[in-house]
């Protein structure tokens, strides 16, 4: 039975006067996203179990056991309240407010991340290396040969290796320090950003899968790592116990082009730190195909997805 207050109204659900009240667009549409890659994440691990029976292993997460149900849980929780408690007090402290809702945006935000990429470990369907390889040819670009001259020039192979692995910190202090320095619309639209391209990429990966270049491409030089990327791509396909979690997964559209181009220009704003990110940034793109990590249809597919994420949060930070 219907219960009123008494000025005679129905009483006001607090979560919906919460939404209501506190929250932005682009607030709504982070939501939506983590929602969405939840649901689909287990809808993909259900297809699995249910279906195909690959084997996988966790990838990216090589820490992830070690950590109890118990302690999982409440990292979430802590995460979540720390989006909603940066909401509830954006207007009365701004400055804590974007550094608190900033970081449940990277926690819930790393989490996708993890469990989506876990999920798209078990597509069914056959690789495109070969097309990504012709198109490459097509295009003049000898990945081998390119790998062979940057080993033959150690001093450059050895930058290229750092600058490429940075790409870790980058996507941890460049949205920390947007945080503390309260950019919060830059913060909002990265992450935004970052999620869309991720579902996209992720999607694009799940139906035209790639075992990445040493999967194909015969040469000395490839990493231990990339060998481990095409290397458990094979045996979770073929049934067999995967040996390693090391490595990448998504070759096309490369991620480290996606996300340099978002972390660039989340620092468009401090053009004193803008312009040497660019130039740093470059030189990390480079490396991907200098590396042997890519194809270069990987750089120009993660290139245009990178560029539309960016217009997707730009949008949304104009409704």
């Amino acid at each position: 039975m219907l219960q009123f207050n008494h000025f005679g109204q129905p009483p006001v659900n607090p979560i919906r006067k919460f939404w209501q009240t506190y929250t932005t667009f682009p607030d709504r549409i982070f939501v939506m996203l983590v929602s969405f890659g939840v649901i689909v994440t287990v809808i993909l691990v259900a297809f699995n179990q249910l279906d195909f029976h690959f084997t996988t292993v966790p990838v990216f997460a090589t820490n992830i056991p070690s950590i109890s149900i118990t302690s999982g849980i409440l990292t979430l929780a802590f995460s979540t309240f720390c989006l909603f408690y940066g909401m509830f007090i954006r207007t009365k402290l701004p400055r804590s407010s974007t550094f608190i809702w900033g970081m449940g945006l990277l926690f819930w935000t790393v989490f996708i991340d993890l469990i989506w990429a876990n999920g798209l470990q078990a597509t069914p369907f056959s690789p495109i290396d070969n097309t990504l390889v012709k198109i490459d040819q097509w295009m003049g670009i000898n990945t081998p040969a390119m790998m062979a001259w940057t080993h033959n020039h150690p001093h450059i192979h050895h930058a290229l290796n750092f600058i490429y692995d940075s790409i870790s910190l980058e996507l941890i202090l460049i949205p920390l320090s947007l945080a503390i320095f309260n950019a919060r619309k830059s913060l909002g639209i990265f992450f935004i950003a970052q999620l869309f391209s991720y579902f996209i990429g992720g999607m694009i990966y799940y139906f035209f899968p790639t075992m990445a270049p040493s999967g194909i491409l015969h040469s000395p030089y490839f990493s231990l790592a990339e060998h481990d990327t095409s290397m458990r791509f094979y045996q979770v396909h073929h049934f067999l116990k995967v040996t390693t979690a090391k490595g990448g997964l998504i070759a096309f559209p490369s991620f480290h082009v996606i996300w340099a181009i978002l972390l660039t220009y989340a620092c468009i704003g401090k053009k004193i730190i803008f312009y040497p990110m660019l130039c740093y940034n470059i030189v990390l793109i480079a490396a991907t195909v200098f590396l042997g990590w890519h194809y270069f249809t990987d750089v120009t597919g993660g290139f245009i997805l990178g560029l539309g994420a960016i217009f997707f949060a730009e949008w949304v930070y104009r409704q």
